[in-house]
This record gives C-alpha cells, sequence and structure tokens, in this order.
C-alpha cells in the first residue's frame, strides 16, 4: 500500500525536523541526545504502522540487526585500536534510520553518508591543509543526509529494489 500524499508530506517535515535538529546538535557537541534519536526512532515506528503495518515487524527486526551489527563493529574498532570511532549516538541513529526506510535501502544510506563525509573532509584537508584529515567530525549529520535521500528516493522515487 503506497501512502497517501498528506501523510507523506507530514512523515517528510516531521523527519526532516528531527533531522536538522541532529545535525544541528551533533555540529555543535559532537553528540547526538537519546530525545532526538527517540523521536526519530518513534516517527519511523509511527510512519511505518500508518503506510506498512505488515512490515511493522520487519522494520523492527531491521532496527535491531542494525543495532547489533553497528554496536559490534564500534565495538571491534574499539578492541582493535583503543580509540572509539563510531559515536553510541550514531549507532543508535542507525537503528533508529532503519525504521523509516527500506531494509535493503541501508546500503545505500550508508553509501551516501559515507561518500557525503569523505567529501566534507576532503574540503576540510584542501580548506585547512592535511592536519583537518586527523580533526573529529561528527558522523550524525552524514547519517541524516544518507537518510534523507534515502527516504525521498523510496517514497518520491519509487526506489524499493522490487523486495519488499
Amino acid at each position: 500500500m503506497e501512502a497517501d500524499v498528506p501523510i507523506l508530506i507530514v512523515a517528510g517535515l516531521v523527519l526532516a525536523a528531527i533531522l536538522v535538529g541532529i545535525t544541528v546538535v551533533d555540529f555543535r557537541r559532537m553528540v547526538i541526545p537519546d530525545f532526538l534519536n527517540l523521536a526519530l526512532a518513534a516517527g519511523g515506528l509511527g510512519f511505518q504502522l500508518l503506510v506498512r503495518r505488515d512490515n511493522a515487524p520487519i522494520q523492527i527486526l531491521a532496527a535491531v540487526s542494525t543495532l547489533a551489527v553497528f554496536w559490534a563493529l564500534r565495538h571491534g574498532h574499539f578492541l582493535l585500536t583503543g580509540r572509539i570511532g563510531l559515536g553510541l549516538g550514531d549507532v543508535k541513529m542507525l537503528a533508529a534510520a532503519a525504521l523509516w526506510i527500506s531494509p535493503l535501502l541501508l546500503p545505500v544510506l550508508l553509501f551516501i553518508a559515507s561518500a557525503a563525509a569523505l567529501l566534507f573532509i576532503g574540503g576540510q584537508v584542501v580548506a585547512a591543509g592535511p592536519a583537518a584529515a586527523r580533526s573529529r567530525v561528527p558522523f550524525g549529520p552524514f547519517i541524516a543526509i544518507g537518510l534523507g535521500c534515502s527516504f525521498v528516493l523510496e517514497q518520491f522515487v519509487g526506489l524499493t529494489l522490487g523486495v519488499l
């Protein structure tokens, strides 16, 4: 069942507002507050329940799996390097993002987020020199870009990869 236009407009505005909030806070404080991740998760689950109620269990499973995989990657990176490379807020945000889009679009989200982050860092290196490549950069804003683009691709362009 495709979503009605008013539902898509409201969902898109809610998603955009939450993603802007996450982006602003993460750039300023290098942290994604739990209340914003909870709002993102609740909004995504609510959207799925309104639009595709039958797929809600799959969306929840995708979110839990995403949380487990990225927590394991975060922990593994820490064990190997002694440094935290991916913040816990980013891990929670990825899990919450999984509630908004088809699980098959998660790689698209990750590709867009990673490419945007690399372009941002490349721009910093060009503008400020090679030392900028070692500076800490929040990943939440780039996850936000990936989620926003993936949501638009799925809902407005119709990219669902023909499976779900």
